[in-house]
């Protein structure tokens, strides 16, 4: 029954995260309005400020600003080409003021649009706002719970993704709200998550929030006293920081009382929510007139609960707002029934079973439509997987190949390494080789040198010696008994003296030599 007129609310409220910190008070964001108006009267172009002045009137529900705002920072965007920066946002702004005017189709649009922006970019702080908008655009108007779903739990892994924590939080809360439009009490977890997450921040519109739709679900489950107690939380953060759209809590108030056997407290409260139309959203209002013309009925005061019941329904005509027109034309015509108007009663009766009947052939094509989605889905995904397990192959492949050049070039370094040190030894010992064998020549060449100046040292000492033979005096009687002649003694004696000679020319000469050559080649093999 309720629920979806906090939707609306939650539009606005989400664009909360945009803003660096601003509060839910209105007055506090008029103050915050005026300092950005007056920075623009200096600064006309600053692409922040009309950002931030957009959204702020969104959030004080001042559309037409919004709109205003919105469109001068879209046009500034556009010119410098600042698509992800400002166009995106302006298209957000412009997407949620359109859709609370009830222009649907510039809402889509401009919705659309930020949502190409965000997913080309990846800009995931947008798309959080951008999937929220969505997800509220297919359960106001087009009815659609299951894509409303999927829009708002893609928002969530947006926020998870850039850690959006407020404005995940207010996703959670949306999610809950369209469980109990789908009167499906598993919203609840999402509800308590948002109400815990609240008192956690210290945020009081996520206390309201998520303690409003955590009443909601206890609401479902015929709870009553426990809904009533979190309605009553709600309500005290709602007054105390003059949140917008508090008929939504009202209505809330009526239903539960009224199911408290309280008619004449709940119809004061349904009152109190009509009252309050002008600043509530169209669901909010159209659920009052259902809630207060219940109650009518239920005491026989059929005329005025006939007039609230048209009222609905030609607001929700007007407003192109699908949400509870089934539930008004089905009210119409029990009531009309109860009265004894029996024809108005057939009357109304055939538009609701037309209106349940387009939404049933709706429903059908949807339920047509996620068959065939999940088909594509599985399809897609064995595709992937196929596609996921060819890659691994190649890339095993390609692994194994890499592996395989790797091992190669390692084998081949380390061969060339041995070849390298091998042939370095290699030309070591023939260069050692090539320097002993020049030593020993040089050596050799000493040697004859040696050699040939001895014999010509003796050569001139026989030469020496004959001549003193010659001129020496003759020989005492006491030595002709010899039998060593003259002839023989001097050959002896000169034998005798060459050899003495050359034994000192050579321990003169020789052995220092070689005793120099073999420390270098010692020295060498050292080395």
């Amino acid at each position: 029954m309720t629920g979806m007129r906090m939707l609306k609310l939650w539009v606005v409220v989400m664009l909360l995260g945009l803003l660096p910190v601003v509060s839910e008070a209105q007055e506090e964001i008029n103050n915050a309005i005026n300092v950005q108006l007056e920075y623009l009267k200096k600064y006309p172009k600053d692409k922040e400020a009309l950002r931030k002045v957009s959204f702020l009137y969104l959030n004080k529900a001042d559309y037409d600003q919004a709109i205003f705002y919105g469109r001068q920072l879209f046009e500034i965007g556009y010119n410098e080409r600042d698509y992800n920066g400002a166009v995106i946002y302006s298209h957000i702004c412009l997407g949620q003021a359109h859709m609370m005017k009830g222009n649907v189709k510039e809402a889509y649009s401009h919705l659309g649009q930020a949502r190409l922006i965000g997913e080309s970019n990846k800009n995931d702080s947008a798309l959080c706002s951008v999937y929220n908008g969505l997800g509220l655009y297919a359960s106001n108007v087009q009815k659609d719970y299951y894509r409303s779903l999927t829009y708002f739990f893609k928002g969530v892994e947006a926020a998870r993704r850039c850690h959006y924590d407020r404005l995940y939080s207010i996703l959670l809360s949306n999610i809950a709200g369209i469980y109990y439009l789908k009167n499906d009490s598993t919203g609840l977890k999402y509800a308590l998550e948002c109400y815990e997450l609240g008192h956690e921040r210290k945020d009081p519109y996520l206390i309201y929030s998520g303690s409003t739709n955590t009443a909601y679900m206890y609401y479902l489950k015929s709870d009553y006293n426990t809904a009533l107690k979190y309605i009553q939380e709600a309500e005290f953060t709602m007054v105390q920081n003059d949140f917008y759209d508090q008929s939504n809590v009202y209505n809330l108030y009526g239903y539960i009382l009224h199911k408290l056997n309280k008619d004449d407290e709940a119809l004061g409260f349904f009152r109190k929510a009509l009252d309050l139309k002008e600043q509530g959203n169209i669901s909010s209002v159209m659920n009052s007139y259902l809630g207060y013309a219940e109650i009518l009925m239920e005491h026989h005061q059929y005329d005025r609960a006939v007039w609230m019941l048209k009222a609905g329904i030609e607001l929700s005509y007007q407003q192109a707002n699908a949400i509870y027109r089934s539930d008004l034309l089905q009210a119409l015509s029990r009531c009309y029934e109860e009265d004894g108007m029996l024809v108005e009663a057939l009357k109304y009766h055939k538009l609701y079973q037309l209106e349940t009947d387009s939404l049933y052939n709706a429903e059908k094509e949807r339920a047509v439509g996620e068959i065939r989605a999940k088909y594509d889905m599985e399809r897609q995904e064995n595709e992937i997987k196929q596609n996921r397990l060819e890659l691994l192959e190649k890339e095993n492949k390609m692994q194994l190949l890499i592996a395989g050049f790797i091992c190669i070039f390692i084998a081949a370094s380390l061969l060339y390494y041995l070849y390298y040190r091998k042939n370095k030894l290699y030309l070591t010992i023939v260069k050692q080789n090539q320097d002993a064998i020049r030593r020993e020549q040089q050596l050799q060449n000493k040697i004859d040198e040696q050699f040939a100046e001895i014999g010509r040292q003796s050569a001139l000492l026989q030469e020496y010696l004959t001549d003193s033979t010659k001129t020496s005096l003759p020989q005492p009687e006491k030595y002709a008994s010899s039998s060593l002649t003259d002839e023989k003694k001097q050959d002896l004696f000169t034998q005798l003296f060459i050899f003495l000679f050359t034994f000192w020319r050579w321990s003169e000469v020789l052995l220092p030599i070689r005793r120099g050559t073999t420390k270098e080649l010692f020295s060498q093999e050292l080395c």
